[in-house]
């Protein structure tokens, strides 16, 4: 057994290979985590623990200033582009048309893919807002939405970093990913739920109901699309 053999077996070198296009498009997005920490590290702790204590979701002084508001522009462009090299990796290793050549090609689709979805999503709840003159509460909805979402994208991203840069941690990343991600989507379904009723005055089977169409169905949709 020669040295490089038994280097293998012990994980001390990789068995595939990440592409320079991904390690350039970590580092980039490891770059704008810096920027967001060193110049909104207030605002990033208090995204975090408001996603861990209750008693700060409701706080609206938090919005108020302007430095605040561009702090969440960035997180939120953060948590896009995290969940895009997520669906990068899920497309990557199950196409059968993905290789070296056009790689490119797919990162784009995955970018693209998701912001649209996002814009469309946004889109959506503002139509529906002014149709049923619930303007106050698609906006407070869209707010605690924005606030998961930032706090997610925070989470997964040092996850999906050991699933592409550290073979023998790949595993636990994957079923830790999948967990919290788990989570998010139901504590995410439920907060949604709950702030139509509380904030809406909604039936519980509109509240549902409204859940359904613009959560829970699109998320479906979009899972059986990426599948098939």
């Amino acid at each position: 057994m020669n040295k490089f053999e038994l280097l293998n077996m012990n994980y001390l070198v990789r068995g595939d290979f990440v592409s320079p296009l991904v390690g350039i498009a970590f580092l980039l997005v490891f770059l704008l985590l810096v920027f967001i920490t060193y110049n909104f590290r207030l605002y990033v702790k208090m995204i975090l623990f408001s996603n861990f204590n209750i008693s700060k979701i409701n706080d609206k002084d938090e919005l108020e200033s302007n430095k605040n508001r561009k702090a969440g522009f960035w997180l939120i462009v953060f948590f896009l582009v995290v969940i895009s090299l997520i669906l990068y990796n899920f497309i990557s290793k199950t196409s059968f048309f993905f290789n070296s050549k056009n790689e490119l090609l797919y990162m784009i689709i995955s970018f693209g893919i998701v912001f649209l979805f996002f814009l469309l999503k946004i889109f959506l709840k503002k139509a529906l807002g002014e149709i049923f003159s619930k303007r106050h509460l698609t906006n407070i909805l869209y707010n605690q939405m924005s606030r998961k979402d930032k706090g997610l994208g925070l989470l997964l991203f040092p996850l999906l970093l050991l699933y592409n840069f550290c073979l023998p941690l790949k595993d636990m990343a994957l079923i830790l990913f999948i967990i919290i991600s788990c989570i998010y989507l139901l504590l995410r379904w439920i907060n949604g739920f709950l702030i139509g009723i509380k904030y809406g005055n909604i039936p519980y089977f509109y509240s549902f109901l409204y859940i359904c169409t613009l959560e829970i169905i699109p998320f479906v949709l979009v899972l059986r699309l990426i599948l098939n």
